[in-house]
């Protein structure tokens, strides 16, 4: 994560843009305390570092490496279970997974932003907004499906339908603006100032095929807004996408051969339960001119793949 110099340059200049020297700063997720060291770096009169995990050890190196020790307050645990002295200007976080959707993500900037942020404080992200589109991805759907077509001359049906009711983090490198099928839509945005609910219905895209060409699964990414201004995308036609999320790629139950002007209906859903996200990806799509030829009706769920 520190080599993502897209990533990091965000942080950094977004953290710079708000730290003054009486700022109390709460890193949620600390890990090596990068983000812990910049507030120093920039002024921050004292930061509180939290990290679940034995990577603090580390941190609490580099901060007596870099001098910043004796105004880092380094805590081992979780951010929902901790209860600090005193209220935090700034919140800085990154815990996301590929997507922004990921584990305890939302309900733990959920309780920071209640119990640990100050009045008129500010939370670093600011938002993420999700956006979808289907694409045309033969070697993604390729490499999904192939160990499970009749190797060794047997039937591996459950297995198949076990993986298209999978989703996973693509390959960034495969995935150019060219492959896009449609115009990519917004799905959902993620305001980290007022968000209360991990549980998400977003946007039911309709929206019309753009060009000729197969589809084989829904591409999902986000943009990320960290301060006023400051931020990145890992979009299909970003130029200078991140490194360290990848994209989310949804497959469809089989590949739907398309023609320029089809339409499609994609309805995305997904809600945490037990710690974990579950996927539901409902994908409709009807002829040209024609909305009772239905070329697919495909409901997935991950909840099909436990």
């Amino acid at each position: 994560m520190l080599a993502d110099k897209t990533r990091m340059d965000a942080y950094a200049y977004a953290l710079k843009e708000v730290v003054t020297p009486d700022s109390v700063v709460l890193d949620i997720g600390t890990g090596m305390g990068i983000h812990a060291l910049l507030a120093c770096k920039f002024g921050a009169r004292h930061v509180y570092a939290v990290e679940s995990n034995d990577a603090i050890v580390l941190a609490q190196e580099l901060a007596q490496e870099n001098n910043f020790a004796d105004r880092i307050e380094f805590i081992q645990g979780l951010s929902t279970e901790i209860t600090l002295p005193e209220k935090a200007d700034i919140i800085v976080s990154d815990l996301r997974g590929v997507l922004p959707l990921f584990g305890q993500h939302i309900p733990s900037i959920v309780d920071a932003r209640q119990r640990h942020l100050a009045p008129g404080g500010v939370l670093l992200p600011k938002r993420d907004t999700l956006s979808a589109g289907l694409v045309e991805a033969r070697p993604v759907y390729r490499n999904i499906v192939k160990p499970w077509d009749t190797p060794y001359g047997l039937t591996m049906n459950a297995a198949k339908k076990y993986v298209l009711n999978s989703w996973g983090d693509d390959d960034i490198d495969l995935f150019r603006p060219q492959n896009l099928l449609m115009v990519p839509q917004l799905w959902t945005e993620l305001d980290y100032s007022s968000i209360e609910n991990p549980h998400i219905n977003g946007n039911q895209i309709v929206q019309q095929v753009s060009r000729d060409g197969t589809a084989h699964g829904v591409l999902m990414w986000f943009d990320a807004e960290i301060g006023d201004g400051i931020g990145f995308s890992n979009a299909p036609q970003s130029k200078k996408a991140t490194d360290v999320y990848g994209r989310g790629f949804f497959p469809l139950l089989e590949p739907v051969p398309l023609e320029k002007g089809d339409t499609v209906l994609l309805d995305i859903r997904t809600e945490l339960v037990d710690g974990q996200y579950i996927w539901d990806w409902h994908t409709r799509i009807t002829s040209r001119g024609n909305d009772s030829e239905v070329k697919a009706d495909f409901y997935q769920s991950t909840a099909k793949a436990v």
